[in-house]
C-alpha cells in the first residue's frame, strides 16, 4: 500500500507540469447517513477509542494534545468540525476516506490490490459510529484522479486550485501538494468581496482590509463561498518571497 500511495501523490504532484501518466483509479460512493448521524459521533468515537481531532473555539484540538500526523499515524482517525466530518482508515491494504455532513457523505477508498471494495472491518467500524444503518448498501463506482486542473463550472469564482481540492480524493495530499495552508478540515484563502459574505460564511472571516477577506474555510464549503452573490474571487493567499540577495 506504501508503494502505490507513493505514485498516487507523486502523479497528484505532477498535476498541471506535463507528466504524462495513467490517471491513478479509485473507488467512490456517495452515502446518506442515519438521522442524527454526526450528534453524537464524538461520544461514539471516544467509547470505540477512535482518536479524534475536533475544531473548537477557533482552533483545531487534537486528542491528547497530539501533532496532526502523530493523530493519523495509527492508522484510524476521525475529524469533527460542526456538522462536517472525517474519518480515515489506513492499513497495509487499503485506505479508506469518509467524509461528508449531517446528511451525506463520499466514500474514497484506494486499495493495495487495485480496485477493491472496502474491508468488512472499515464497515463494521462504519456501523459501530453510527454512520451506517444496518443492512444499508453502498454503490461504489470506479473514478478517475485528473492529471490535471480541473476547470471551473460557470458562476463558480474559486481559483482553480481550490476546485481541484474540493473534488479531490485525499484532501490532506492535495493540500500539501498545491501549497495550501491547512488546519484540520479548514483551508486559509483569500476572497476578494463588494459587499458583505452570507451569514452562514461569515464565522470563517479572520480578517478584512477593503474588498480582501482573510478566511479559514472548511474545504467543503468552499462552493458555498465561490457561489456567494458577493463574492468576485476566491484564490489562496500569495507567498511572499525574500528578495534576491536579501
Amino acid at each position: 500500500m506504501a508503494i502505490r500511495a507513493a505514485l498516487v501523490f507523486m502523479l497528484t504532484i505532477g498535476i498541471g507540469s506535463g507528466v504524462l501518466a495513467e490517471a491513478p483509479r479509485y473507488l467512490w460512493a456517495e452515502i446518506a447517513l442515519p438521522a442524527e448521524a454526526v450528534a453524537g459521533l464524538a461520544q461514539r468515537a471516544a467509547e470505540l477509542g477512535v482518536p479524534t481531532a475536533v475544531w473548537s473555539d477557533g482552533a483545531l484540538k487534537v486528542e491528547g494534545d497530539l501533532a496532526e500526523d502523530a493523530l493519523r499515524a495509527g492508522g484510524t482517525y476521525l475529524y469533527l468540525d460542526g456538522q462536517l466530518f472525517l474519518l480515515g482508515v489506513e492499513t497495509p491494504s487499503e485506505r479508506v476516506t469518509l467524509r461528508g455532513d449531517a446528511a451525506q457523505a463520499e466514500l474514497v477508498v484506494w486499495a493495495a490490490d487495485g480496485l477493491v471494495p472496502p474491508s468488512e472491518a472499515f464497515f463494521d467500524l462504519a456501523r459501530a459510529l453510527g454512520l451506517l444503518a444496518p443492512g444499508s448498501t453502498v454503490s461504489l463506482r470506479v473514478r478517475e484522479l485528473p492529471l490535471k486542473l480541473p476547470r471551473v463550472p460557470e458562476g463558480m469564482k474559486l481559483d482553480p486550485t481550490l476546485w481541484a481540492l474540493v473534488g479531490h480524493p485525499d484532501w490532506f495530499g492535495a493540500a500539501r501538494d498545491f501549497g495550501l495552508e491547512r488546519r484540520g478540515l479548514r483551508v486559509r484563502v483569500v476572497a476578494e468581496a463588494t459587499g458583505a459574505l452570507g451569514e452562514a460564511l461569515e464565522p470563517y472571516v479572520l480578517s478584512s482590509s477593503g474588498a480582501l477577506m482573510d478566511l479559514l474555510i472548511p474545504i467543503a464549503r468552499l462552493p458555498e463561498l465561490g457561489q456567494d452573490p458577493a463574492v468576485k474571487t476566491v484564490r489562496p493567499p500569495f507567498t511572499p518571497y525574500p528578495a534576491i540577495g536579501g
